[in-house]
């Protein structure tokens, strides 16, 4: 269980952007072309060179085990194509779901327990494979969801869901599936789960030729030699040498501690997509590691990269410079993340064990203070409970929901040692924590911004009710 601080902040992701591919004339040899589709307004070519603080991969690259937001992001627009999948825009439309491998919404029973899905014609793998994507290839990667080994970090969705669907030793069979020929796939549920749909758009589904990522069922192992069924592929796949498993060695393209090199896959065919879903314009994106991310946004300006895949927001400072000048406001882009940021706190370990400890915690936190440590309003909005407002229509707001109040987000002391008062930390009910586990308690940060910019306050805060904590940075904040 992870427990939401009252430090959450509903964040905004903001960008700060130079034009794709250097000049017009194509600097660092790339260049940009007007497109031989009917959208001539939107040009293609060039390569897209982007810097990240962190590399956001938790499971190597593998999408049977990767569990953060942006590597859904590049795996679902760029490599992942899955049953059904989500328009690539922003706002509500989203968050809703349209096919993608399957032609059409699935078919479903009555009683809700049958869910029927027809795949396209001519949808491929990449390199080295480049054969037709069959009903096999998804029903394989449930297959590696349910084997332990692989460490598939979200198959509890999936679990006591479909029929015969239980993690361990990789099954020969799952009898809630099957594959009646090439083209279809059909899912038998033990119960009925309305956001079925959903779980079939994540990119652990996404179909796996067996043939490559059968040699591959540790924990981490299949992102350096993954097989692509979107419309890029890491770079090098073709070297790839699948005619064993002892002959393949990682992909140049790829190296989740450093880089990721995304061309265009030559087996990916337009017709099979939609434009308005996942769009495809530019020919190469370069993704590189840089943990000064002050020297990121330096090279942005200089026309030297063309964006940041940041771990956070951009600097508080670059935020108010674009945010402020008007020459600069047009290359500012920001947009709903439909994510939360928030603090956790070890409900195991003391003094957090304690619920008075915890809501005292929640009550004294200067959410405002943190926020403008973010870069302000720019940034985000204050969240007073877990739920993105573009997930719930907007509601509630904080005004009809607010668990932990204070005057203008600022934190309410007095009804934070009243709170602290009751716990059993508080040895002589004044009000703070006093007994030996509220000293010297860590607490695990990024060492980047705004995240470094943001640690004071909370620092700050705890202090008022007698928390001391000892600030740990750590450089590698995904592992």
């Amino acid at each position: 269980m992870r427990l939401r601080a009252a430090a959450a902040l509903l964040m905004v992701l903001s960008l700060v952007a130079a034009a794709c591919g250097g000049d017009d004339d194509g600097g660092d040899g790339t260049s940009v072309s007007p497109s031989p589709t009917d959208d001539t307004t939107v040009p293609t070519g060039g390569t897209y060179r982007v810097e990240t603080d962190g590399i956001a991969y938790t499971s190597g690259g593998d999408p049977s085990g990767e569990y953060l937001g942006i590597s859904f992001g590049l795996l679902s627009n760029l490599l992942d194509r899955t049953l059904l999948t989500y328009p690539h825009t922003d706002g509500a439309e989203g968050n809703s779901l349209v096919p993608d491998l399957a032609t059409d919404m699935p078919e479903i029973s009555e009683d809700g327990l049958t869910y029927t899905f027809t795949l396209k014609d001519g949808i491929m793998f990449g390199p080295p494979v480049s054969r037709e994507i069959t009903s096999a290839d998804v029903e394989y990667a449930f297959k590696r969801i349910f084997t332990e080994s692989v460490v598939a970090q979200y198959s509890f969705y999936y679990e006591g869901v479909i029929e015969g669907a239980e993690v361990g030793e990789a099954p020969d069979d799952i009898s809630g599936i099957e594959t009646p020929d090439d083209k279809t796939i059909i899912f038998h549920l033990s119960k009925v789960t309305p956001d079925f749909p959903f779980l079939v758009s994540m990119p652990a589904t996404g179909p796996m030729p067996e043939e490559v990522a059968g040699c591959w069922t540790q924990a981490g192992e299949y992102g350096r030699y993954l097989v692509s069924s979107g419309p890029y592929m890491y770079e090098g796949s073709e070297e790839l040498d699948a005619s064993s498993c002892d002959t393949m060695e990682p992909i140049s393209g790829f190296d989740p501690e450093d880089h990721a090199y995304f061309v265009r896959n030559p087996d990916y065919d337009p017709a099979t997509d939609d434009p308005s879903v996942r769009a495809n314009h530019v020919d190469e994106i370069r993704i590189d590691l840089n943990t000064n991310v002050a020297d990121i946004y330096d090279k942005i300006e200089a026309g030297e990269i063309d964006g940041a895949v940041s771990s956070g927001n951009p600097p508080p400072d670059v935020l108010q410079r674009y945010s402020t000048d008007s020459e600069l406001q047009d290359l500012l882009k920001s947009g709903g993340d439909d994510r939360t940021w928030y603090i956790t706190m070890n409900l195991a370990a003391p003094p957090f064990d304690d619920i008075h400890v915890r809501k005292a915690a929640n009550l004294v936190m200067d959410k405002a203070g943190i926020l403008r440590a973010w870069g302000g309003e720019i940034s985000g909005q204050i969240a007073t409970h877990i739920q993105p407002p573009a997930l719930t229509g907007g509601t509630p707001t904080a005004e009809e929901y607010d668990p932990y109040p204070s005057p203008d987000f600022a934190g309410d002391e007095e009804a934070a040692k009243a709170e602290m008062a009751q716990s059993a930390y508080d040895t002589d009910g004044d009000g703070l924590c006093d007994a030996d586990a509220c000293k010297g308690v860590v607490m695990v940060n990024r060492n980047t911004e705004p995240w470094t910019t943001s640690e004071a306050v909370v620092v700050d805060s705890l202090s008022k009710i007698g928390i001391e904590v000892d600030v740990r940075e750590a450089e590698d904040h995904y592992t």
